[in-house]
């Protein structure tokens, strides 16, 4: 018999009150468990473990000082000075139980799920069915209903997802996470029930990705910055705007080119036979390419900053007006003018494709986060039949050398500071690549593309990088790729033909700045209103009731609505969404929840000051007639290797506060 104490029940009510729930709260789930056969479901395990047998907690990357988001850096100086001045530790990573996220697997039974369910006081519980008939198996163990309950309880949500994939349940939980409050990200738990194979693989997976979430959060200057690049942009001759269709297949390949060092080793072959594909060149590749004598058929850019100054030295030096730009709306305009014309694509999770009332097919699927990424988007969406990368390294097999020779990488001097690559990966011809956080994004992103394109299409990686899953790895010497059946012209222009040029009539006029204006100063009350009825910083139920106010869905899971008040929302939800990380990230470092309340309130009142301090520079750069006073990045710089100081220490006799009984420097404290 099984039951919560007030009735009981047997494991076929049990059964059948779980299929009913999952119906609800899981559909496909439930449509899942339909198609199993009666003899499926194996015999459970006699007893369950009622405590996890694998636990991983997650953290964020620790803050650094950040020009383009000073109110943020100014929020963490001031929480650090605190900290000091009130002699509170602050440890390197999460400390008591409390998480916002709790992620499960395994063999999972009723009483040991919601023990840990309590613990944790999560607001977003995650149910990972890597195994089918494992999870059909527990329906007679475990009350889903009632575990939802507990958690809705706190004023959260129950998700289940069903793969065996860590990359595919990591870009679920995110996704997830990214739409409704990405603040709940630090401190999340991984817990499985058992053995369970893909437990240790999926932490890893996540501490990598969990990156992504945070990047597509934005900063306001950023964001007024694609404003104002977007409002030049638009107003330029020889503008299309990139529309997403059905094509017939083309008749040649297309090679996508990016900078890294083993482009090198391709040039030859590219120079050789490069009337026989469609080449696109990716960023900083387009300097080796042209000097070596290589015209490319379309060019992608990508960034809102600084692409005229990689641009101008082989502009110089060579003639680009031949070739087509493909590049968001928002791109830095010094890079728009040097091209026979320009293809603007959009990105719904920033202000512009609001406020120009943009739809969908404006968007090139997984276009990000790098030019490579972009520039697969558009060879698969013109459809052509195959693709192949070169110099798509997506990481260094030589630390010192990241880029190849004669881009702005390797002439820059001490302009360009390398990422750090620490993330090994496999290789595209054996061996190891290391990648860095942001490169290990996109290159799954590229992986998602490949793997899950519905069309029968060829994918080749001619890279000595990264491997990109579902490409398959060949030498350039090996291809023979065949001659042209038509002039590629023929094939460039019929693309350019298919796109539209852009109609400055969707800009909005007059300029909607008193309309931004008034909807920034609402979202800031009531998310002070939230803020300060917090009677207890354990109780997270402030989490997703902040989430709700600045609409994260929106651009992300869900279409951003056309207007002004949406673009406003985009506008400022990243940089306020990243003070309530890092409010979270200190929480969660706190010694002992006996300084929550002191810690919690100070962080509320810096809050306030950044609030106040973002909605003056709103009101200067938006709430006119136009957008202005942008500063230049030049002037609010951080200077390269700029830390945080740390906060005062865990003094090394006290009790360790994971609970052990242990003093510090004899549990947690002998690493640190």
């Amino acid at each position: 018999m099984f039951g919560n104490g007030k009735v009981a029940m047997t494991a076929a009510d049990l059964r059948k009150g779980n299929l009913a729930f999952l119906e609800q709260a899981a559909a496909p789930v439930a449509e899942a468990l339909s198609h199993l056969p009666p003899s499926a479901p194996a015999a459970p395990s006699p007893e369950p473990p009622a405590n996890p047998t694998f636990m991983s907690r997650l953290a964020v990357q620790a803050p650094e000082p950040d020009g383009r988001d000073p109110y943020l850096t100014r929020f963490i100086q001031d929480i650090l000075t605190e900290a000091r001045a009130a002699d509170i530790p602050l440890l390197s990573s999460p400390t008591f139980t409390l998480s916002c996220a709790l992620m499960v697997m395994g063999a999972l039974e009723t009483g040991g799920l919601l023990n840990f369910v309590r613990k944790t006081r999560c607001i977003y519980l995650f149910v990972v069915i890597d195994d089918l008939e494992r999870f059909n198996a527990n329906l007679d163990l475990v009350d889903w209903p009632a575990t939802a309950r507990q958690v809705r309880n706190h004023g959260g949500e129950i998700f289940f997802i069903p793969s065996d994939d860590p990359v595919v349940i990591a870009g679920k939980a995110y996704s997830i996470l990214s739409a409704t409050a990405p603040w709940a990200l630090d401190a999340m738990t991984i817990a499985a029930f058992g053995p369970v194979p893909i437990a240790q693989p999926l932490a890893d997976t996540l501490g990598r990705l969990g990156y992504q979430a945070l990047s597509t959060l934005g900063t306001f200057y950023d964001n007024c910055l694609m404003l104002r690049n977007s409002e030049s942009n638009l107003r330029q001759p020889e503008s299309f705007l990139y529309t997403r269709r059905a094509r017939p297949a083309q008749s040649l390949p297309a090679w996508v080119v990016g900078s890294g060092p083993s482009l090198d080793t391709d040039l030859a072959f590219l120079k050789k036979n490069q009337d026989r594909a469609v080449m696109i060149s990716c960023g900083s590749a387009l300097a080796p390419l042209m000097a070596a004598g290589i015209c490319p058929d379309f060019h992608v850019e990508l960034e809102n900053l600084n692409v005229g100054m990689v641009l101008d030295p082989v502009a110089r030096s060579f003639d680009l007006s031949p070739i087509p730009l493909v590049a968001p709306i928002s791109v830095d305009p010094d890079a728009v003018g040097k091209f026979r014309c320009t293809v603007f694509t959009s990105r719904q999770n920033l202000p512009t494709h609001s406020l120009y009332a943009l739809d969908m097919d404006c968007q090139p699927i997984l276009g990000e986060p790098t030019v490579s990424n972009l520039a697969l988007a558009f060879a698969r969406e013109q459809n052509f039949p195959e693709i192949c990368f070169f110099g798509t390294d997506m990481g260094a097999r030589d630390r010192d050398r990241d880029h190849a020779d004669g881009t702005w990488h390797r002439t820059s001097g001490d302009d360009y500071h390398a990422p750090e690559y620490d993330i090994p990966v496999p290789g595209n011809f054996g061996g190891t690549c290391q990648t860095s956080a942001g490169l290990y994004q996109a290159l799954q992103a590229l992986s998602l593309a490949v793997k899950h394109d519905p069309n029968d299409r060829i994918y080749l990686n001619c890279s000595d990088g990264a491997a990109i899953e579902g490409a398959r790895a060949v030498r350039s010497a090996d291809l023979t790729p065949p001659p042209a059946t038509q002039p590629k012209q023929k094939t460039v222009a019929a693309i350019l033909d298919d796109f539209v040029p852009w109609n400055a009539s969707r800009m909005p006029s007059p300029w909607p700045g008193p309309e931004m204006i008034a909807e920034i100063e609402g979202q800031f009350q009531q998310l002070r209103g939230i803020l300060k009825g917090i009677r207890n910083f354990a109780d997270k139920a402030y989490i997703p009731m902040a989430g709700q106010v600045f609409r994260y869905a929106e651009g992300h899971t869900e279409l951003a609505p056309a207007g002004a008040k949406s673009a406003a929302n985009i506008l400022v939800r990243g940089t306020v969404g990243m003070h309530l990380v890092f409010m979270e990230y200190f929480l969660n470092r706190l010694s002992t929840p006996d300084h929550l309340a002191h810690m919690g309130q100070a962080c509320l009142r810096f809050l306030d000051r950044s609030l106040n301090e973002i909605l003056a520079d709103a009101r200067d750069r938006i709430g006119g007639d136009r957008v202005r006073n942008i500063p230049d990045f030049d002037a609010i710089r951080t200077p390269p290797g700029a830390q945080f100081p740390p906060g005062p220490p865990m003094p090394r006799n006290a009790p360790c506060p994971c609970g052990s009984g242990k003093r510090y420097k004899q549990c947690h404290g002998r690493t640190a």
